[in-house]
């Protein structure tokens, strides 16, 4: 980030990390008190200077317990259709 922009509140740099940029410009600009279009144009500064990092592999499920439940029923589904095809 450069030297003479002001940091981001935590609030909003956690809308951020949850893909919320619409929230993250409502909540800053109702924050600091300044304009949308400054808002706005905060976001997608600090979005390219910090661009998000999207999750794969493992990181994924952990992110989700639906992703992992859904990753847990294949397993045993792919467990039972061995054990009735292997029987």
């Amino acid at each position: 980030m450069l030297a003479n922009a002001p940091r981001l509140p935590k609030d909003v740099m956690l809308v951020l990390q949850q893909d919320r940029r619409a929230d993250a410009i409502e909540l800053l600009q109702a924050d600091q008190k300044i304009s949308a279009q400054e808002a706005e144009e905060r976001i997608n500064r600090y979005l390219e200077e910090n661009p998000p990092i999207r999750l794969r592999g493992a990181g994924v499920v952990a992110f989700s317990k639906l992703n992992a439940l859904i990753w847990l029923g294949l397993i045993v589904i792919m467990v039972l259709a061995y054990l009735l095809l292997a029987g």
